[in-house]
């Protein structure tokens, strides 16, 4: 039966192809697009690091196969931690299998029973990670994180890891304690906007939802028009990845977290009966509602694809965006205001004083429990979480890793941008967001359903609030009847 699931699964999965799956870390990632299979070889064994990495424990010719998806952050920093690896355990060839569309590649190899044995695959993409949870096809890592860390002598690298990222069920999904998925890298999501822009215009990000409204005036004054190819623009609040609305996700759960606390994002993420019709969750809703009913948005934003978007708001047409650290590197290319720096902004509260939380980017690394070489692929993952790949990530990706203190080993090859945008964890509070796992009979995604299939209706009035709640309500009563029935 498993086999049968696997292979419709692919199936399903290549008639997708074109249809642009998101991550958290950015869509559509940075390169070239094409699917291809990387064999890093290295014969040089001279110390790549500290002498703390060294393991030279492997056999001859033994080979590593890894699965990468590639987003925002490119390949780079792949092609480095490859190298050293193999530098640090002769014998060991890693074959890397990279793309944007990892997924439709390697499922039809799983559906065979080939599996990699390693994986840096987001769970955010629906379909391929969701069904690898539901069949309970990965390894338990919780005795790894538990083990003691490379170059870091009597700590473990449960403590080495952000504090409460391994208790979420972006990790521990069966809400059981065990850990099955191990934490990448984590950024700040959010409102991005151009800190040389707002210092120029001595305007302060605001805090409250009113004094996001507000600003809208100050954009009547011809002096804050934006200069777009010789015409003089009126810039917008707001604009997003309009036909991308997953995107809105780092404003959405933020906002509702300043409202609800953290009580209202956990009867979300566990389906719980009037998660949604909440008093504290439907005066964002009705904030979302209002951004785009009473004319907030910038005009067009919601046939735009990410790209369209981004490139929008960084020549001064919006003032902001949702997106996270990927962005600097997504965008490297693209024109841009004189002077532009990214920053990003707690969300908002509904009322001054409120806590403001700031939703964090995350990905995953996983071992298939029938990979064939489960214990290499664990010391691979051990790899990972050390300095040198801290350092890495950040020169390669200009990214920050899911490690207590990254910021300050990395700072020196950090860009201005991502630093500034890092800094939103200094104003507001760290938070995950990430469904409990849906029974496996039932096809649903629920990103998709709260932004792909509604955000936009009720942002331009087709739907109503009360129809939104509505509908996710029954959404979720129909998850837990499933739910029930599996456990029968």
């Amino acid at each position: 039966m498993k086999k049968r699931v696997w292979t419709m699964l692919a199936i399903g999965l290549i008639s997708l192809m074109t249809l642009g799956l998101l991550s958290a870390c950015g869509a559509g990632g940075n390169g070239d697009d094409d699917a291809t299979t990387e064999t890093v070889e290295t014969t040089d064994t001279e110390d790549v690091g500290t002498d703390d990495t060294q393991d030279e424990t492997a056999g001859d010719d033994t080979v590593l196969h890894i699965a990468v998806f590639e987003g925002g952050y490119g390949r780079g920093f792949w092609y480095d931690l490859i190298d050293r690896f193999e530098a640090a355990h002769p014998g060991v060839t890693v074959e890397m299998q990279i793309s944007p569309d990892i997924e439709t590649i390697i499922a039809p190899q799983i559906a065979v029973g080939e599996f990699p044995d390693f994986m840096a695959i987001p769970e955010q993409h629906a379909g391929f990670m969701t069904a690898m949870i539901q069949n309970r096809e990965l390894l338990d890592l919780t005795d790894f994180f538990d083990s003691e860390a490379l170059g870091h002598p009597g700590t473990s690298i449960r403590d080495m890891i952000i504090p409460g990222m391994l208790d979420s069920t972006a990790y521990a999904p069966y809400g059981d304690g065990r850990v099955y998925l191990a934490p990448f890298n984590a950024s700040p999501m959010g409102p991005v906007y151009n800190i040389t822009l707002f210092e120029e215009m001595g305007w302060s990000v605001p805090t409250t939802w009113d004094e996001f409204f507000a600003m809208d005036a100050l954009l009547d004054d011809a002096d804050t028009f934006v200069d777009i190819g010789g015409n003089e623009e009126r810039r917008a609040i707001f604009t997003y990845q309009g036909i991308h609305a997953g995107y809105l996700e780092s404003i959405l759960w933020p906002a509702i977290a300043g409202a609800g606390g953290m009580e209202a994002i956990h009867a979300i993420e566990n389906y719980e009966e009037g998660a949604w019709d909440n008093p504290a969750v439907r005066e964002i809703i009705e904030i979302f509602a209002r951004m785009g009913t009473e004319g907030y948005l910038m005009d067009g934003t919601v046939a735009l694809d990410h790209t369209q978007s981004q490139a929008d708001m960084m020549l001064g047409r919006a003032l902001f965006i949702p997106n996270g650290v990927w962005f600097v590197n997504e965008m490297a290319d693209a024109p841009r205001e004189d002077g532009f720096e990214f920053a990003i902004a707690p969300v908002p509260t509904v009322a001054a004083g409120q806590p403001r939380y700031v939703l964090s980017s995350f990905e995953q690394l996983s071992i298939p429990a029938e990979a064939a070489n489960t214990e290499l692929a664990l010391e691979f993952l051990r790899f990972f979480y050390t300095d040198e790949t801290i350092i890495s990530f950040a020169e390669h990706a200009d990214g920050s890793l899911a490690i207590v203190g990254s910021r300050e080993v990395a700072e020196d090859y950090l860009s201005p941008s991502v630093l500034n945008m890092l800094r939103a964890y200094d104003e507001g509070t760290f938070m995950l967001m990430s469904f409990a796992p849906i029974p496996a009979g039932l096809p649903l995604h629920m990103p998709q359903e709260i932004f792909d299939a509604r955000m936009t209706p009720l942002m331009t009035g087709q739907m109503t609030v009360d129809q939104y709640i509505q509908e996710m309500e029954d959404l979720n009563a129909e998850i837990r009847e499933a739910i029930e029935a599996e456990g029968n």
